[in-house]
């Protein structure tokens, strides 16, 4: 945003990083959000750089935008924090002293690449569904699938009332099936590949995200990250 531009209170707000922009106008209405003192009350009011913006008494200004790569293990919930001070992924990058929050999430027993950001609008467009970003898994299950199952996941699946279809799923096996596969889906509803799996009668014993979009995690080591460049992040919103 220049000088003049004027911008939405809760994009404004998602870009100085305090959250993303959903979660920013759920503040506006909570009343914690307040331009030049007074209380905000409609997160699509224009604002500017000149406005001052108060969130729960504290100076909002824009911050420098920056993307992590993390190759989170399990057993990290992937949230900013926990009431019961279970571990969270924030804790993997240290203390960097800017507001960074998870864009999307893999549940505590998988493990994998998550985007890290304090740019909320970024955010906004990798979790929700009417961009399709894609995120592409490599998962083990308890037993070799059989092929008809395969098929019918490809096929899609009637999962709490709502049609779950991957973009792609396939086996490393032979037609007689094995029990590791690599699967695509464009949506992130919690644990929807493990029930998926678990419809057939499978379990899935370990799952890894290896791609968000077409960034891949690479040679990122498990529990570091890595602070991306211009032209990976562009590969986020590439379609594969």
């Amino acid at each position: 945003m220049n000088n003049y531009q004027k911008i939405r209170l809760s994009r404004y707000l998602a870009e100085c990083g305090i959250c993303s922009r959903r979660k920013c106008g759920d503040l506006i209405k909570e009343g914690r959000i307040k331009i030049n003192g007074v209380l905000a009350k409609d997160p699509s009011l224009k604002v500017g750089r000149y406005d001052k913006i108060k969130f729960d008494g504290k100076d909002v200004r824009p911050q420098e935008k920056i993307v992590i790569a993390l190759n989170k293990p399990t057993g990290y919930l992937s949230t900013v924090k926990d009431n019961f001070k279970r571990k969270t992924v924030l804790s993997l990058v240290g203390n960097m002293k800017i507001r960074l929050y998870p864009a999307g999430r893999l549940d505590k027993d998988s493990r994998g690449l998550i985007i890290l950001t304090n740019d909320g609008d970024m955010a906004y467009r990798i979790t929700h569904p009417k961009f399709n970003i894609t995120k592409t898994y490599e998962l083990k299950l308890d037993r070799n699938i059989i092929y008809e199952d395969l098929v019918k996941i490809r096929k899609g699946l009637m999962i709490d009332d709502k049609i779950f279809k991957p973009d792609m799923v396939k086996s490393y096996g032979k037609l007689s099936g094995s029990n590791f596969l690599k699967i695509r889906i464009h949506e992130g509803r919690k644990r929807i590949i493990r029930k998926a799996f678990k419809k057939q009668g499978y379990n899935v014993v370990d799952l890894k995200r290896i791609k968000v979009g077409s960034f891949d995690i690479g040679n990122i080591k498990e529990g570091r990250y890595r602070i991306l460049k211009d032209s990976e992040i562009q590969k986020i919103f590439k379609p594969l």
